[in-house]
């Protein structure tokens, strides 16, 4: 009896999960698109990724040395002109030496007035002096001479005698050419040499303080080329790294024209040629069509460095550049860095 009740209710177990499953039954709608399909417009076009770079490509402003930030002069949005300055650094040890050599040079400068300043007129006439008294002293040692002379020949002195007065005059003669070589070197002024070399360690000073000043010009960062201030990763106070920092202070770009930097799967690449039509679409919710012109093709492959992240995407993947320009059109705002889908069609 107990089996035949365990019969009968599976029975009725199993007639219940059958009703319940076909009265359940229903239709599930399928889910919409979250955008519409990006789909090749050319019937044997090729596909690629685009990214929108201003014209000319965004130029990464790096500081020309570690260094500290003391201003910023522009921020995102400024247009620039090329040569105007971006940001200052602290360039206070410079200045330092630049004030070292500065007075070094007004002592260097100093020397040189000297030597056109000389003689000094109170120098003279000591040495005016000094001559009349050599040309006396000169003119009593003649007349001792002649004195004695004369003695010699009354007998009242000796031939030694008039040696000693003729050895009196020798020397006053050379006491008088002395002094008056004296007198005529002080009027004569500086030695030339010594000016030409005072003068050239005064260029030389010049010079460090030239190249001092071009070290400071140097701090202050300027615009490469005319553009619009893109990014802004820098305050006031902030330190930089330079050239070998792995994120530039700032980035400008020429927005005035855009392009759009294409990413052709080398696969794919010998279906394209110069004279391929191309459009692009922007991605998101509403996409815009894009009216491209292809500049030139770039004649070098390289790894692909863009991921999308798909699942057929191959790290190892290498790609051709290809370089379009945008036609501007009403309506559709595009921004440096943007992605965008590219279409190519085959010249095959």
């Amino acid at each position: 009896m107990l089996r035949w009740v365990t019969i009968v209710l599976s029975v009725i177990g199993l007639l219940i999960g059958i009703a319940a499953v076909a009265t359940g039954k229903r239709e599930i709608p399928d889910a919409p698109l979250a955008r519409p399909a990006s789909v090749n417009p050319f019937t044997k076009g090729v596909a690629a990724l685009g990214i929108v770079e201003p014209a000319g490509r965004a130029v990464e402003i790096a500081a020309p040395e570690p260094g500290l930030v003391v201003e910023v002069l522009v921020g995102v949005g400024d247009k620039v002109r090329t040569d105007q300055p971006l940001m200052r650094l602290d360039a206070r040890s410079i200045d330092s030496q630049i004030l070292r050599a500065q007075g070094e040079l007004r002592a260097r400068e100093a020397e040189i007035d000297r030597w056109h300043a000389l003689p000094r007129a109170e120098d003279v006439p000591p040495l005016e002096a000094g001559l009349e008294r050599a040309k006396a002293a000169l003119k009593d040692a003649q007349d001792k001479r002649q004195r004695t002379t004369d003695a010699v020949k009354s007998g009242a002195m000796s031939a030694r005698d008039v040696a000693a007065a003729e050895a009196a005059v020798e020397m006053a003669i050379a006491e008088v050419a002395s002094a008056d070589a004296s007198l005529a070197r002080l009027k004569a002024g500086g030695w030339k040499a010594d000016l030409e070399v005072a003068q050239a360690n005064a260029a030389a000073i010049r010079a460090q303080i030239a190249a001092l000043e071009i070290l400071k010009d140097r701090l202050t960062v300027r615009a490469p080329r005319d553009g619009t201030v893109l990014r802004r990763e820098v305050e006031p106070g902030e330190y930089v790294l330079g050239p070998s920092a792995s994120k530039a202070p700032l980035v400008i770009g020429d927005l005035s024209k855009l392009h759009v930097r294409g990413q052709v799967d080398e696969e794919d690449f010998a279906a394209i040629g110069p004279g391929s039509a191309a459009v692009g679409r922007t991605r998101g919710v509403q996409p815009h069509e894009l009216k491209l012109k292809l500049l030139r093709i770039e004649p070098f492959a390289r790894p692909k460095q863009t991921l999308s992240g798909a699942n057929s995407e191959r790290t190892d993947t290498r790609v051709i550049d290809v370089l379009l320009e945008v036609e501007p059109q009403d309506g559709v705002v595009l921004v440096p860095g943007q992605a965008v889908d590219v279409f190519l069609d085959s010249v095959k």
